[in-house]
C-alpha cells in the first residue's frame, strides 16, 4: 500500500493516547518546548503529546514543516498566499493561517511539488489498473 496515497489509512501511535491517530485526520501540531499540540479535523481540542515537533516530523514525512513551531499536514491546506517577496501564508481547513518562515519557503515549494508528482504518479498507476 503507497504511504502518499492512502495516508487516511496510516495511523500513528502516540504515547499516553490509547488508539492510535488517522494520519489523514491531523490537520497540524504545533510544539510548546518538548510537547506538542496536535490538531485533528472535526476535533475542538487538541491532543497534548510529550513527543517534541522535531520527533513527529520524522514520524511524518509528508507533513510540511512551516516554522520552527508548526507542522502541516498539505492536504488539509486550503489555499497559499504569498505575501510579500519571500513570504507564504497557509490557510487551513480548520484553522486560521501559518506563517511559513522565509528560511522554509524554497524547500517547501520543493516538497510540494515532489508530493505533486507522486500523487499524479500513483493517480496514473490506479487509472492503469
Amino acid at each position: 500500500m503507497n504511504k502518499q496515497t492512502h495516508q487516511t489509512d496510516q495511523t500513528i501511535k502516540i504515547p499516553g493516547i490509547v488508539k492510535p491517530i488517522s494520519i489523514g485526520l491531523i490537520t497540524h501540531c504545533k510544539g510548546y518546548g518538548n510537547y506538542t499540540l496536535i490538531y485533528r479535523l472535526g476535533e475542538k481540542y487538541p491532543i497534548v503529546s510529550s513527543w517534541t515537533l522535531k520527533l513527529f516530523e520524522k514520524q511524518l514525512p509528508s507533513f510540511l514543516r512551516a516554522n520552527k513551531s508548526t507542522l502541516i499536514n498539505h492536504r488539509h491546506i486550503m489555499s497559499i498566499e504569498r505575501l510579500d517577496g519571500r513570504s507564504l501564508e497557509f490557510m487551513l481547513a480548520n484553522d486560521g493561517p501559518v506563517m511559513v518562515a522565509r528560511r522554509r519557503v524554497q524547500g517547501i515549494r520543493a516538497k510540494l511539488a515532489q508530493l505533486q508528482n507522486q500523487q499524479e504518479s500513483a493517480a496514473s498507476f490506479a487509472r492503469l489498473a
